[in-house]
């Protein structure tokens, strides 16, 4: 049964904001202003459509949101100072009194350029930072309770998929199989944490395809990306089957990309850095004879968001470290022909990684 999404205790929230204060004092930061939903939600535990999280030099992060928050802001953090947030017309005589005194202040890269600009010409003495990728390295590091909310959402993403599969038949489109992913994941948890992928026949070359009216059919193969949210924690999964006997070349591409996919499961261990963990994955698929096939990395970190920190990528150096969470999903893509992927998720331990994902990488229905 559906039902509305579950916070992490309050403890979680508290915990993160000292390792923000802990990061601003490193980086000798008078100030830092967060104001995107994400990492507002990440920090706080808060959702709001406008809110801005101050962690000041002296009394500490303030939260600052409109009256149609604040009320629920107190309630639900009261341990956070929770304030009324100026007007937007306010917003920069506000910040130019706030901040005659700093210097250095931390900002995200990812807000709107205006606002920004408007930031700058309140405080034009002031050297801006960047903390985009200290944040993100912050939350790349899933904690138990993180951990835990992950597990809960990939298992119910496997359940996702069996159901999505009892209920698959050959002559039903893209369309009407996306939408089944859309009601099963209302259904299991809070929606789709993105646009579903489903690939009928020679679509699936299109890594990225947007379903449409193409109609399955026996004797094709079917890939599907999908992934629901639960308790604001996002799941991914690429499966791909075939619906009646498998082709010679359908057989082949699965067992290249199943064995890529295990090979660089395996290879997965704290102290390796992500673009070593991509170049084993795509080593054995250019060995096979299809490296320009596989034009993407091999995976990407999970969390609050579909794409975060780190990437197995080739361009990627972050060191893996035990509680990263990121997805493992090599693929092959030949054009107007056919296209596999097979994605699972999967936690980094002290030792090496565990796959969260149990759905099996089985060649048909």
């Amino acid at each position: 049964m559906n039902r509305p999404p579950l916070h992490l205790p309050n403890a979680e929230f508290r915990a993160r904001l000292k390792r923000l204060l802990a990061c601003q004092k490193r980086l000798r930061l008078d100030a830092v202003l967060l104001v995107t939903e994400t990492n507002l939600y990440y920090f706080t535990g808060l959702e709001t459509s406008n809110g801005l999280l101050l962690s000041g030099p002296e009394d500490g992060p303030a939260f600052h949101t409109d009256f149609r928050y604040l009320t629920m802001a107190r309630r639900q953090a009261p341990w956070l100072s929770s304030r009324p947030l100026w007007r937007p017309a306010d917003e920069q005589s506000v910040l130019a009194g706030l901040g005659q005194d700093w210097r250095r202040i931390g900002y995200e890269g990812r807000m709107g350029a205006e606002r920004f600009l408007r930031w700058q010409k309140a405080l034009p003495h002031v050297e801006w930072v960047d903390v985009s990728s200290a944040v993100a390295e912050l939350r790349s590091v899933k904690s138990r309770a993180e951990q835990q909310a992950m597990r809960n959402a990939v298992a119910a993403n496997d359940q996702l998929f069996a159901a999505l599969m009892q209920q698959t038949v050959p002559g039903m489109s893209e369309w009407d199989i996306r939408s089944l992913v859309r009601r099963e994941a209302d259904l299991l948890g809070q929606g789709e944490a993105f646009n579903t992928i489903a690939c009928v026949g020679r679509n699936g070359a299109e890594c990225h395809h947007r379903p449409d009216g193409t109609v399955l059919k026996r004797g094709q193969p079917l890939l599907v990306d999908l992934g629901l949210r639960l308790n604001h924690y996002c799941a991914d999964m690429t499966r791909c089957v075939f619906f009646g006997k498998p082709t010679p070349l359908y057989r082949e591409l699965h067992a290249v990309v199943h064995t890529a996919n295990r090979k660089a499961v395996r290879a997965i261990r704290p102290g390796v850095a992500c673009r070593d963990i991509d170049a084993v994955a795509r080593g054995h698929i250019e060995k096979a004879g299809y490296g320009k096939y596989f034009g993407h990395g091999l995976g990407h970190g999970l969390g609050l968001e579909v794409h975060e920190s780190p990437s197995f990528s080739s361009a990627c150096g972050t060191v893996l470290k035990p509680g990263m969470v990121l997805t493992v999903e090599p693929g092959i893509y030949l054009p107007g022909k056919i296209g596999l992927r097979l994605e699972d998720v999967i936690v980094v331990t002290r030792t090496g990684c565990e796959v969260l994902t149990r759905t099996p990488h089985a060649l048909t229905v």
